[in-house]
Order: structure tokens, then sequence, then C-alpha cells
């Protein structure tokens, strides 16, 4: 009787670890794990940058965080982003820029909200006048 619990438990295992095998590999593919930064695509449009705009990426994007770790919070990211940011990362500190997921996406969050604080705020004003 023993015997026969076993190899039922055995053969359920044998399933479950199977398709979490299945499931991981999926979600790699999703994600870009495990696939070089170079060839993951990071483009949203075809055009081609120029050296200014490249160079104010870098100077402003691609720059240490000036607040430390200490007090952020978690937020959840699209696989397909968090491959593209990676590999921007990756690229970034193969050319000697210390930059992490924490200060890149810092970084892009305070160019967002720089350079579209009025409008964000004269939309909240807007929808505060409208209830």
């Amino acid at each position: 009787m023993l015997c026969i619990v076993l190899a039922a438990v055995a053969v359920i295992a044998a399933v479950f670890i199977r398709r979490a095998i299945g499931y991981r590999r999926r979600v790699k593919e999703i994600i870009g794990e495990g696939i070089p930064p170079e060839k993951i695509s990071i483009k949203i449009t075809g055009e081609e940058i120029s050296h200014e705009v490249s160079d104010f990426y870098c100077n402003a994007l691609l720059l240490p965080a000036d607040t430390s770790t200490h007090d952020a919070k978690d937020v959840l990211i699209q696989p397909k982003y968090h491959a593209r940011i990676k590999a921007i990362i990756s690229s970034a500190r193969k050319k000697g820029i210390p930059v992490t997921m924490y200060s890149y996406i810092d970084n892009v969050l305070a160019h967002h909200f720089l350079f579209l604080g009025e409008d964000i705020t004269d939309l909240h004003l807007r929808r505060d006048d409208n209830h």
C-alpha cells in the first residue's frame, strides 16, 4: 500500500515539476532573460536619434541616483519594459557608466515630472473643478 502511495506522489510530482519547468521557460522568453542585451529591441520608433538627444539622454537619465534606496517602494513593471531597462543598464555599465535600475527609473520619473509637471497639474485642477 505504501509503495502505491509513493508511486502516485512521484507521478504527481513529476507532472507538476514538468509544468513548472515549462512555465519558467515561457517566462524567461517573455521577459528576455538569458537573451544578450544587444539582441533586445529598445527602440520604439524607427527614427534615428541625433547626437544632441543622445548626449542629453546620457547626461539626464544615466546618472547615479542622488538618493538612497532606504525609503524606496516596490513597483511592478511589465516584463517587456524590464527587459529593455536591463539592456540599457547593461550597455551603460559596459561603457563605464555606474547606473542602476533604481537610478535609471528615478531619473526617468524626475524627467517626466519636470517636463510634464504643468500639464499634470492642469489636468488635476480641471478634474477637481468638474467634481
